[in-house]
C-alpha cells in the first residue's frame, strides 16, 4: 500500500477514527428504542414513519393514493382522487421530483442541494441540461444532450466497466455517492450503540446536521477498502447480501424493479418509463416513480429519509435547538419556495404536461416549455443564472463557456464581428429563451459565456 496518497491518507484517517470510537461500543443512545421499526421490513427502521416525522404530509385519500392501470395507462377505477395540499405539509402521493425544491404545495420535497447533502456535487444552474443534478453538462450543451451522459463528480477510477465504486481523491473526498449509501452507515452507527450519537452534531454551525466529518467516517468504515475506495451495491437485497448484512444499502422505499410494470426492460432505477421513453435512451429521472399497483405514489427519496433521521436524531439530543420538523428547524430554514430561487431542476417536454404521473416526450425534446405543472427556463425569471442558494460545482459546466471574438465599432455605429462562433445553432427550446438573444452578428452562446463568466467572477470576488 503506498502510504503517500491522498485516497490512503484519507482511509487510514477515517480508520483511526473509527478505530477510536470503536472503543466506546455499547453506547446506546436513551432514545434507540424510541425509533420506529418495520417488523414486516426485516426489522429495518421504518423510513416511511420517520419521514413523516419531520415532513408531515397531506390527508391520504381514503381509498390510497392514485394509480394508473398501467404505465401510460388510464386511472384506475377507485383511485382517481388526488390529495389537497395543505400549509407546511408534504405530499403523500409522490410520482415526480419535477417539483423537488419548490413550495411543498406543489408536490415535492426538498432536493439534496436543499438538504445540504454533502456527497451531492450539484451541477450549477446554467440553464444546461441537467441543472442542479449530479450531472455536470457543458453549459453551452446541445438541448438534445442526454442528461446521463455528463459526468458526475469525483465518481469512478475503479476500474473499466467497475460500477458502484469511487477513488477517494484530495479534491472530491469519498465524491459522489448515493444517499442511500451514508443512510446505510449511520442506521449501522446508531442501531449498533458504536458511538455517543449526539457527539455527531456541531453545536455552532449547521447544528442539526450530522457533521461531514462523523458522515466521512462511517461511510468509510462500512464501505471503505484497504486501497482507498469506495465500494457499495444497489438499495436491494442481492442474493449474497441479505438486508440484515451492515454493507447492505437496502432501503424499501426506493421501491424498484416492479415484475409487471418493468416486465418491458423499460425500468431505470426506481424511475418507470414508457417503453417509447427506455428505447429513446431519455434520462431516467424525466420518468415517473411508481405510479401503478398498491405501491403507487409511495417511493421517497433517500436523501430525504437522511435529513429525516439525522433531525429525528438531532431532535432528541438538543430539543430545543432542532424542532421535530424540519421546515421548522434550522435545517429549512432558508428553504425557498420562489420557484426562481428553487433548486429544481429545468424538466423536459412531457407527453401531458399536466399530469403528475406524465412520460417523457418522444421524440425528446428539452427544456419543457412551461406551459403546464413541469418547470422550464422560465423558472430562471429571465436570468441566465439562476441565483439559487447551496454549494456547486463549475469545473464541468465550465467548459462550455466561450468567449465572443472582438468587436469593431464603426463612425456610423455599425457592428462587425471578426469571427462568428455560429457552430451553435438557436432554436425554439434551446439553452437560450427566445428572449434573450442578442441583437448583431456572433453566437449567443458566445454573448451569453461572456455574460456568465463575468457573473460568476464578479460573484467570486465577493
Amino acid at each position: 500500500m503506498n502510504l503517500s496518497t491522498p485516497s490512503t491518507k484519507f482511509f487510514l484517517a477515517s480508520l483511526a477514527l473509527a478505530l477510536g470510537h470503536g472503543a466506546n461500543a455499547q453506547v446506546c443512545a436513551p432514545f434507540k428504542d424510541d425509533v420506529p421499526i418495520n417488523a414486516e421490513d426485516f426489522g429495518q427502521p421504518d423510513w416511511a414513519a420517520i419521514i413523516e416525522l419531520a415532513f408531515p404530509p397531506w390527508e391520504t385519500p381514503a381509498a390510497g393514493c392514485p394509480r394508473l392501470d398501467k404505465i401510460g395507462g388510464a386511472l384506475e377505477a377507485g383511485f382517481e382522487t388526488y390529495p389537497t395540499p395543505e400549509e407546511g405539509k408534504f405530499n403523500p402521493c409522490y410520482y415526480t421530483k419535477a417539483f423537488a425544491g419548490m413550495d411543498p404545495k406543489l408536490g415535492g420535497y426538498p432536493t439534496p442541494i436543499d438538504t445540504k447533502y454533502p456527497y451531492e456535487f450539484a451541477a450549477p444552474f446554467f440553464k444546461q441540461p441537467g441543472d442542479g443534478s449530479t450531472h455536470h453538462c457543458a453549459m453551452d450543451a446541445d438541448p438534445s444532450t442526454p442528461v446521463q451522459s455528463c459526468p458526475k463528480a469525483g465518481t469512478g477510477g475503479c476500474g473499466e466497466g467497475v460500477k458502484d465504486c469511487n477513488v477517494i481523491t484530495d479534491e472530491f473526498g469519498i465524491g459522489h455517492v448515493p444517499p442511500f449509501v451514508p443512510l446505510a452507515a449511520v442506521k449501522n452507527a446508531f442501531m449498533s450503540c458504536e458511538e455517543d450519537v449526539c457527539d455527531w452534531f456541531d453545536d455552532d454551525i449547521h447544528q442539526c446536521n450530522i457533521k461531514k466529518s462523523v458522515l466521512d467516517r462511517l461511510v468509510t468504515k462500512t464501505f471503505g477498502t484497504d486501497d482507498g475506495k469506495i465500494k457499495f451495491t444497489p438499495p436491494k437485497i442481492l442474493e449474497d447480501l441479505p438486508a440484515t448484512d451492515p454493507k447492505s444499502t437496502y432501503y424499501k422505499l426506493e421501491y424498484l424493479g416492479d415484475p409487471v410494470a418493468c416486465a418491458d426492460d423499460n425500468c431505470r432505477g426506481p424511475h418507470y418509463c414508457s417503453k417509447a421513453a427506455a428505447v429513446e435512451d431519455v434520462w431516467g429521472d424525466f420518468c415517473p416513480y411508481i405510479h401503478t399497483g398498491e405501491n403507487s405514489g409511495l417511493y421517497r427519496h433517500p436523501h430525504v429519509a437522511l435529513a429525516a433521521v439525522e433531525l429525528w436524531i438531532a431532535n432528541k439530543c438538543k430539543p430545543q435547538a432542532c424542532p421535530a420538523t424540519w421546515l421548522d428547524s434550522p435545517n429549512g430554514k432558508d428553504y425557498q419556495t420562489d420557484k426562481t430561487k428553487s433548486t429544481s431542476i429545468t424538466w423536459s417536454e412531457m407527453d401531458d404536461n399536466s399530469d403528475p404521473m406524465a412520460q417523457p416526450l418522444v421524440p425528446y425534446k428539452w427544456p419543457n416549455s412551461g406551459d403546464g405543472i413541469y418547470p422550464g427556463h422560465e423558472a430562471y425569471g429571465g436570468l441566465m443564472i439562476k441565483p439559487v442558494s447551496g454549494s456547486y460545482v463549475t469545473k464541468f459546466v465550465a467548459m462550455g463557456s466561450t468567449v465572443p471574438a472582438p468587436v469593431e465599432v464603426s463612425m456610423n455605429g455599425d457592428h462587425s464581428s471578426h469571427d462568428s462562433h455560429d457552430s451553435h445553432d438557436s432554436n425554439d427550446g434551446d439553452v437560450i429563451s427566445m428572449s434573450e438573444e442578442v441583437s448583431g452578428s456572433g453566437s449567443i452562446y458566445g454573448q451569453r459565456g461572456l455574460a456568465v463568466a463575468a457573473a460568476v467572477f464578479a460573484a467570486a470576488a465577493l
